[in-house]
């Protein structure tokens, strides 16, 4: 069985030793990224599975990394680590392509919990998103065609 590789992308010591090592125990492989460069660096060198990254690693804004990622690596998977607990806010983080949301302090079961998810989820390609005036259209077009056709039912009524 392939081992689950892992990037942590955060600036706080604490916080990478944290994960790192709780991850680890549990038989993950992972990786460490200090500042941004080298976290995109890895990525472009080895295949990774998922990257844990700060919500804002040496003034670089997260959602700035994530995009990025995405750029480098279109499979890899994204967690998000927040210190606001904002439903709203975390909301937002998964709109912008997040697979999932940490939040800070990290509680270690619930984070292993949700990395175990993520990990496990399948990617799913985006579906297209299908245009809603094609459907009001019609139903006013079958309205129009119904009127004139009893206009002209009627009119050769009269007529006989």
């Amino acid at each position: 069985m392939a081992v689950t590789r892992i990037l942590i992308i955060e600036d706080e010591r604490q916080t990478v030793d944290e994960l790192r090592d709780n991850l680890e125990f549990y038989g993950y492989e992972t990786e460490v990224a200090l500042a941004v460069p080298v976290g995109f660096s890895i990525v472009e060198e080895r295949k990774m599975d998922l990257a844990v990254v700060g919500e804002e690693v040496h003034e670089v804004s997260g959602l700035d990394i994530l995009k990025k990622l995405k750029e480098l690596d279109p499979d890899i998977k994204v967690v998000m680590i927040t210190s606001q607990r904002s439903k709203r806010h975390q909301a937002s983080l998964l709109r912008s392509g997040a697979h999932g949301v940490l939040t800070q302090p990290l509680e270690k079961e619930s984070s292993l919990k949700l990395i175990e998810g993520v990990v496990k989820t399948p990617l799913v390609p985006k579906k297209k998103k299908k245009k809603k005036a094609s459907k009001k259209i019609r139903p006013k077009v079958k309205k129009k065609v119904k009127k004139e056709v009893t206009k002209k039912v009627k009119k050769k009524a009269k007529k006989r």
